[in-house]
């Protein structure tokens, strides 16, 4: 099961919560919006419909059907259309050298079973990319998930109290998550499991090089602070090799 299928609005419910203005406008500060975009792994499409908005010429591509579905939904009460496309991130279906830019938002890399799928991944975006095409990627920063690891957690939404129980695998660089959703209206529980492949910097690096794509910047936040262990995220800025 697709994690994000099994979540559906409740995940909708917790990425409201995210800093997307701020998000956005990291994009916007970083990608140039001449030619066709490509928000991968795009989700509720939260950020391509800002943008498209601003009018640019973006498309959302996610493999989750109810997350589409939802982003179907939230622009029609947005009064925007941003295309939607079906499709698995190690086959895209798209022809070569379309794209001027990509952007990952999110952490959404890094959730496929092998490092060798993620590559393939990589490869994809380096196919579909014209020259000089520019990639955003946003991961968590492996070393800051390591210092401030937590065995279990909870947090608050509108819907529901999240409790998250962790294990981080070091040998495998993994971090397996279980999710227990206690909604406030009725009590019941839903539980969701998921399992996210961390990477340093320089494994990042070496991925990207693997794909042909060079890094340019690193950013350690949304507002482009420096990277650094301490950074919760790890922003990546990378360009296709010529």
């Amino acid at each position: 099961m697709n994690i994000f299928d099994d979540l559906g609005v409740d995940w909708e419910a917790i990425v409201d919560e995210r800093y997307t203005k701020k998000e956005t406008a990291l994009i916007q500060d970083i990608i140039s919006r001449r030619g066709l975009i490509l928000d991968l792994c795009c989700g509720t499409c939260r950020h391509a419909m800002i943008l498209r908005k601003e009018g640019w010429n973006i498309i959302g591509m996610d493999l989750s059907k109810k997350l589409l579905k939802i982003a179907k939904l939230r622009m029609k009460e947005a009064d925007v259309t941003v295309p939607l496309v079906r499709a698995d991130m190690r086959h895209f279906p798209f022809k070569n050298k379309v794209f001027n830019a990509i952007i990952s938002m999110f952490t959404s890399f890094g959730y496929l079973p092998s490092k060798s799928e993620d590559i393939k991944s990589l490869l994809e975006v380096n196919r579909t990319f014209k020259k000089n095409g520019s990639f955003l990627l946003d991961l968590a920063n492996r070393d800051h998930v390591i210092e401030n690891f937590q065995e279990k957690a909870w947090a608050e939404f509108k819907p529901f109290y999240l409790l998250e129980r962790r294990l981080l695998d070091l040998k495998t660089s993994k971090l397996i998550s279980q999710w227990i959703l206690i909604r406030k209206d009725t009590g019941k529980r839903k539980i969701a499991q998921h399992i996210l492949r961390l990477y340093t910097l320089s494994q990042i690096e070496m991925l990207l090089s693997e794909a042909r794509l060079t890094v340019k910047e690193v950013y350690g936040g949304y507002e482009k602070q420096d990277f650094n262990s301490d950074a919760s995220r790890m922003i990546v800025h990378a360009q296709k090799t010529i």
